[in-house]
């Protein structure tokens, strides 16, 4: 709504763009969600698609895609086309077991993070709230707290800050987190080792299966 102009506080420099986001289920049907919210998408999953951003989100439902070859390959296939590939909380473990994160740096939510660590992946023990590597077209976030920023960060690096700042402002992000939203790796969370662990025992089987 931004870039194609309907929302304008202000006359931009930048041209409006036009954006074609889609949410898209595995087989198109409606979804229930973990507390019965009913989501319809916009269609179903096409293994043959390329999409220039393809974005994973967490949830509950994310352990089940993690082990789903159709979600990995297409993953890779976006990776390997030169696509840019982004996750948000456990969905960052989808990218995890696609191989396409390898030794880069990367965050998740607290409840993976030890299991993603345990498998190799660099995830640094004072987690980022989103870590950004624009070269490898990878951008990964934590949970629901980290989300808008990693959104505005991401939005910043490929449409330019003045619409990062109108998203910002809508989120009202800019206001807790100043300009820290416009780097593509976001500011460390405070550490709670004790409560990680219990959420880590409660939620890793779910959230990360065993490949």
């Amino acid at each position: 709504m931004v870039l194609r102009g309907d929302i304008a506080p202000w006359q931009r420099d930048t041209i409006n763009e036009e954006l074609d986001v889609r949410l898209v289920a595995l087989d198109g049907r409606v979804i229930s969600m973990q507390m019965g919210t009913q989501v319809v998408p916009d269609g179903a999953f096409d293994q043959d698609e390329l999409f220039d951003l393809f974005y994973v989100p967490g949830g509950v439902g994310s352990g089940a895609i993690a082990t789903d070859e159709r979600v990995l390959n297409t993953v890779r296939r976006h990776h390997e086309s030169g696509r840019i590939v982004a996750a948000n909380c456990s969905g960052v473990g989808v990218l995890a077991r696609a191989g396409v994160l390898g030794g880069l740096p990367a965050t998740t939510v607290a409840a993976i993070a030890r299991g993603l660590r345990n498998e190799g992946f660099n995830v640094s023990r004072s987690r980022r709230m989103w870590v950004g590597n624009p070269a490898e077209r990878i951008w990964t976030a934590t949970g629901s707290y980290g989300v808008n920023g990693s959104a505005v960060a991401m939005v910043s690096h490929y449409f330019g800050r003045e619409i990062g700042t109108i998203v910002s402002m809508m989120f009202d992000t800019h206001s807790g987190l100043g300009d820290a939203i416009f780097e593509p790796v976001g500011p460390e969370f405070f550490e709670h080792p004790e409560l990680e662990s219990s959420f880590q025992d409660l939620f890793e089987e779910m959230l990360l299966p065993a490949d």
